[in-house]
């Protein structure tokens, strides 16, 4: 996954059959759930989970009513194009198909991400430019905690009725709020003569963009606008699957550079002196 959520809730592996078998002795009514991680790129990580759950059941001896996979199921941005959703569900059901599990047992999940990301984009204005800085009004204590906090890569796009420049440049976002933290460091590629007054869609925001919006230093207000265009890059047939990855003349760069592994200990020394 693109980032774990394994720090605050769940039990170890080898203490879920001590917590199964305490929970079936209290419980009516029983699940057993797991978490593969936000934005699960590997459809066969579910099956794999399953597997550890099932275990952790067979060991508890206990029968369970439910099983919840919860959710990671992910969506397209720039540099990230998983596989068709068809894969995870395929994976998922081979899973559930080899779980020691009766077949009342109830399977759930969880697809937030996968749902609602392609819903929605954000309009922001750019309200100063310094050098590849652009300063706009909203930021990582609005609709943009993720670009913030977990670097995401969200595609943009200038909105301007007049021509802009064919060239493309890379360029950092710094939200309205006086905190120091309020800052997108991307790269999000514009044209290179985007300037103060410019409006930016941010695409694919719909999951944990307007719903992670705050209040700090009064800021917060936004209006909404129903439209019916396709989003920038869609799993469902939509738009293309593909937002493709741009990069600099110094990330190409660094990209060629061969690197060779030197052995270590005593050989490489021999080596070195010859």
């Amino acid at each position: 996954a693109s980032y774990p959520l394994a720090g605050k809730f769940g039990v170890e592996a080898h203490q879920a059959p001590a917590l199964l078998l305490a929970v079936r002795q209290a419980a009516d009514y029983m699940g057993v759930s797991f978490h593969v991680g936000s934005q699960c790129m590997r459809p066969t990580a579910y099956q794999a989970a399953m597997s550890q759950a099932s275990r952790a059941i067979r060991q508890a001896g206990v029968i369970v009513d439910i099983v919840d996979v919860g959710g990671g199921f992910p969506s397209v941005y720039p540099g990230m194009m998983p596989p068709p959703m068809a894969d995870y569900v395929d994976s998922i059901h081979r899973g559930f198909d080899e779980m020691s599990v009766p077949e009342t047992t109830e399977l759930w999940c969880e697809p937030g991400r996968a749902l609602v990301a392609e819903a929605s984009s954000l309009l922001a204005q750019v309200e100063l430019r310094k050098d590849d800085a652009l300063y706009l009004n909203d930021g990582s204590y609005g609709a943009m905690f993720d670009a913030a906090h977990f670097k995401w890569p969200f595609p943009t796009k200038l909105v301007r009725d007049d021509e802009a420049s064919a060239e493309q440049k890379p360029f950092r976002f710094y939200g309205p709020t006086c905190d120091s933290l309020d800052q997108m460091p991307g790269p999000f590629w514009l044209p290179a003569d985007i300037q103060e007054g410019d409006f930016i869609e941010i695409g694919m925001l719909g999951a944990y963009g307007v719903a992670m919006t705050t209040r700090f230093n009064g800021y917060g207000d936004l209006d909404v606008a129903m439209v019916e265009d396709a989003p920038m890059a869609s799993m469902y047939g939509l738009a293309p699957r593909v937002i493709p990855t741009k990069r600099t003349v110094e990330d190409e760069d660094a990209r060629k550079v061969v690197r060779f592994s030197r052995p270590k200990g005593k050989a490489g020394v021999r080596r070195r002196r010859r």
